[in-house]
């Protein structure tokens, strides 16, 4: 699609309303979790841009206050509804839980955090991570943009689930959320498990 394509976006200012679709589709992929932050490399390949016209459009996006940098990356705007950018991805992922394990009650979620983010395991790069209030959910993704997975640590249990389009990345998929889980307890990021439930 060209670039000279735009979109509406109700509640914005006018001025603001007017975007084109690689802002629209960054927004988009923002959006998808509000709360999470996504480092440039890990957008780069969720999204299939090249790094040039990704910078260039996270400056416009910061220049228009939609979106906004941290130390760790790229997030909406914290007062911005990011419903109203929803999501247009090409169909939906499929979202497949592969591992579920307890952890010990003290596990220190901001140290797991602090100790994985930014770290990269086998074919899998960083893609950034979300604090929600029972935890938080870290992600990785594939170098093609395939595949991506998510550990999520909500209270005393930890999920890791493998998003993917295709069924023919099922299997791949599935191998590495057990790869990612061997990762985790490897790096001692994370306190011994009570047990795999599934």
């Amino acid at each position: 699609m060209s670039e000279s394509v735009t979109f509406q976006l109700c509640g914005l200012d006018p001025e603001r309303q007017s975007l084109d679709f690689r802002q629209r589709e960054v927004l988009s992929a923002l959006s998808e979790d509000s709360k999470a932050v996504y480092s440039f490399q890990g957008l780069r390949r969720k999204l299939g841009f090249h790094q040039e016209i990704l910078s260039r459009t996270l400056d416009r996006l910061e220049d228009q206050n939609l979106v906004e940098k941290t130390s760790d990356g790229y997030r909406i705007n914290s007062d911005k509804d990011a419903d109203q950018f929803g999501y247009v991805a090409e169909g939906p992922a499929i979202e497949s839980h592969v591992v579920t394990a307890h952890l010990p009650r003290e596990a220190d979620v901001t140290l797991i955090l602090n100790t994985l983010k930014g770290r990269w395991f086998g074919e899998f790069r960083w893609l950034g991570y979300s604090e929600i209030p029972s935890g938080l959910v870290l992600s990785w993704i594939t170098d093609d943009g395939r595949v991506q997975l998510r550990a999520k640590i909500s209270g005393d249990t930890l999920v890791i689930s493998a998003l993917y389009r295709s069924g023919t990345d099922a299997e791949r998929a599935a191998m590495s959320a057990f790869e990612l889980f061997d990762f985790l307890t490897r790096q001692n990021s994370l306190p011994a498990t009570h047990g795999i439930l599934n």
